[in-house]
């Protein structure tokens, strides 16, 4: 990837302009229009320098065009040098949000999914992921983590099980008669469900349900119909952690 992409990438990714980074790098504003726009096809290394500094990425990223647009990141390892794409960057600073007990946990389910689980039966191919516990999110005082979870191994019977992110065990009778109680269900990473069922979390409660809108009113709404709808009120928090693409059959904890 050349130098120019990889600048207007980094500019538009640190949202600055070129007298933002005229002024903060002292390179003259003319001169960086010729650079970002490759009319100066080898610009001197002070300024390229410069101009790293200012939009937060090793100069060596900028001026060696085999490197891929989104490794804007170097970091030295046992290994040597690794490049880190933008998704793993953000990742890396949510990790180093954490305390020390997140911290842990995080270590443990990293160390536990990058190991190769284990056949359950026969020749199945099996996945070893996560599931929520629903039950212990509800029970989660303000001061706790929502986040419980246990690890779980499920046959790769069908493509929604390859494609899934993590799982949820189902504690409540809300989806029944699709989903009865106990049951586990597999999830996409999604923030949009649009009408389709998801993992919210309410003001720190964990619900399986299906999300709402209509005029102007946003409701968590239960397949069963012995469930009370639940009114999504503005000073409510709302957050959706995945959709619901199907159940999972013949899992075994560990």
């Amino acid at each position: 990837m050349s130098m120019t992409e990889k600048l207007a990438y980094i500019k538009k990714l640190r949202r600055l302009t070129t007298q933002q980074i005229s002024r903060q790098s002292g390179v003259p504003v003319g001169t960086l229009n010729k650079i970002f726009s490759g009319q100066t096809r080898h610009p001197a290394v002070e300024q390229m320098d410069r101009i790293a500094q200012v939009l937060r990425v090793p100069i060596h990223y900028l001026l060696d065009d085999e490197l891929p647009l989104e490794a804007h990141l170097s970091v030295f390892s046992e290994d040597g040098l690794m490049l880190l794409s933008e998704e793993e960057v953000r990742l890396l600073m949510k990790y180093r949000g954490l305390e020390s007990s997140g911290r842990r946990a995080l270590d443990a389910l990293a160390e536990l999914l990058s190991e190769p689980p284990a056949r359950l039966a026969g020749n199945v191919p099996v996945k070893r992921t996560f599931c929520y516990l629903t039950s212990a999110l509800e029970g989660a005082q303000a001061h706790q983590s929502p986040f419980l979870m246990r690890p779980v191994l499920i046959p790769e019977t069908c493509a929604a099980v390859r494609e899934a992110d993590f799982a949820v065990l189902l504690s409540d009778g809300s989806m029944e008669p699709l989903y009865p109680s106990g049951t586990v269900l597999l999830c996409r990473r999604d923030s949009t469900p649009r009408q389709g069922c998801g993992l919210f979390l309410l003001n720190r409660e964990a619900l399986v349900r299906r999300l709402q809108c209509r005029r102007g009113v946003t409701k968590l709404v239960a397949l069963n119909v012995a469930f009370k709808d639940i009114v999504v009120r503005a000073d409510d928090r709302l957050e959706c952690i995945g959709v619901i693409t199907g159940s999972a059959k013949g899992c075994r904890w560990e």
